[in-house]
């Protein structure tokens, strides 16, 4: 009998970081497996600003190296708060609604403060492999 462990690959897109710019992960590709999610995980922002917010958003491309254009609907409800969780749901891998690449981008924005930075996250989730176990590693 088989585990979660072994079925669903799980990819560090966009390690922790306090950012106050964009950040895009590196390509990843979906090859072998049918469906996935995104997991943003937001902390504390820093720097006391007086607002903020934290977009996230999937590209796909059919090469590693290619041109990359958003994925329709890919993208989070808009986060305004400290220690939220959003998730997006991959689906269609390798189809024309969702290409092999596949990139996360995830935006803060923050006004006022003393250099604000937004604690930001972001984990892809591969599942439904063609082939089990998946290959990760304790």
């Amino acid at each position: 009998m088989r585990s979660i462990f072994d079925a669903v690959k799980n990819i560090q897109a966009v390690d922790p970081i306090a950012a106050s710019a964009a950040q895009t992960s590196v390509a990843i590709d979906t090859k072998g497996y049918n469906s996935g999610a995104v997991v943003i995980v937001i902390g504390a922002a820093t720097g006391t600003p007086t607002s903020y917010t934290v977009d996230a958003k999937v590209q796909h491309c059919d090469t590693s190296g290619g041109s990359y254009a958003d994925v329709t609907g890919a993208v989070i409800t808009q986060i305004t708060a400290d220690s939220k969780v959003a998730t997006i749901r991959l689906s269609g891998i390798g189809t024309s609604s969702l290409k092999r690449f596949i990139k996360i981008v995830v935006t803060p924005a923050l006004t006022g403060g003393s250099s604000p930075k937004a604690l930001v996250s972001a984990t892809v989730q591969l599942g439904r492999g063609y082939k089990d176990p998946v290959g990760n590693t304790q």
